[in-house]
């Protein structure tokens, strides 16, 4: 395991709440308790975010878990998910980590960006844990969001990079649904016109998506594609547990597009501008000090894309949350 004990005990205390809260609200305590433990947090650190987000949690009765009921059969059944949480700390227990997810991952693909990707994002946090009862967890989240976006499959040659900018000529205005981030990206699928409208390029890499992911972050400071940053680290751990990565990438370069055009879409503007940064000590820092969930979780993921790309956005993305 990669984490700290103390870190893996609040882990087990935070298991007794659900996935979810509220109105679909993501349960972000378990990931938050990862990223803040990967980055040096201290054990008051930790601790202070586990008692600042349990008031907020819940606890459901839900039917216990049922050994006959199928995986697929649990699929949007909040009253099944118990079902579904055993099912897979089963297979995990049977098979390993790396095979069970080979087998599992698949069926889950199509639906990579439900729930604003935080099922995937929480899958990914367990499996950086190397915590298997966290990857079943995010797996029987994601089983329980199953909720696939349609487009089209069509690939043209333009590369990713270009594909956003045309995208938000085509669409310049979205009329979007009430509701949460992901019933915003439910809304563009239901465009005129959005299914006869190709998105996939032809040529798509790992690297490809995660440079449109930082630009149109930076480039918008929405909030949504806040989680394009997030999410996109979270493919790249998922990533070699897929037995097909290209179906991976395609998935969720879909997933990217509709939550860009869910923005608005908002015009994407350069991205960097001329000021100092701070360094990423500095950043680790302030992370494990914030209350703030979301600048938690995306300070880890800047911190670790930028360690594998290289690239000087990640830490500009990283040192705006504290401006």
């Amino acid at each position: 395991m990669s984490i700290t004990r103390y870190c893996a005990e609040l882990l087990e205390a935070a298991s007794h709440y659900h996935v979810r809260y509220g109105d679909r609200l993501a349960n972000h305590l378990p990931m938050v308790l990862i990223a803040l433990d990967k980055m040096g947090a201290s054990h008051a650190e930790l601790q202070h975010a586990f008692d600042r987000s349990i008031p907020y949690l819940e606890r459901p009765q839900l039917l216990p878990p049922d050994p006959n009921v199928s995986i697929l059969d649990c699929r949007n059944r909040e009253e099944l998910f118990p079902s579904a949480l055993q099912y897979y700390e089963k297979q995990f227990r049977q098979h390993g980590i790396a095979e069970c997810l080979k087998n599992e991952l698949p069926p889950l693909l199509p639906a990579i960006a439900t729930a604003a990707f935080h099922p995937l994002i929480r899958t990914a946090y367990g499996i950086d844990a190397g915590h298997l009862e966290e990857i079943a967890a995010g797996l029987a989240y994601w089983n329980l969001e199953f909720r696939v976006f349609p487009a089209s499959q069509k690939q043209i040659p333009e590369p990713a990079a270009d594909i956003l900018s045309m995208l938000a000529k085509h669409f310049p205005l979205i009329a979007l649904a009430p509701g949460n981030i992901s019933d915003h990206m439910m809304s563009v699928t239901g465009q005129e016109g959005w299914m006869d409208t190709p998105i996939q390029p032809e040529l798509l890499g790992l690297e490809d998506i995660a440079e449109v992911a930082i630009g149109s972050y930076l480039g918008t400071g929405d909030f949504t594609l806040l989680h394009g940053v997030t999410s996109c680290h979270a493919l790249r751990l998922v990533l070699s547990y897929c037995p097909v990565p290209e179906t991976a990438l395609r998935e969720f370069w879909k997933g990217l597009a509709i939550a860009y055009l869910s923005t608005g879409p908002k015009p994407v503007t350069s991205s960097m501008e001329r000021r100092s940064f701070l360094d990423w000590e500095a950043i680790r820092k302030s992370a494990c000090a914030s209350e703030d969930d979301h600048i938690i979780k995306m300070s880890y993921s800047c911190q670790q894309e930028g360690m594998k790309y290289g690239k000087q956005e990640y830490l500009y993305a990283a040192t705006k949350l504290f401006f």
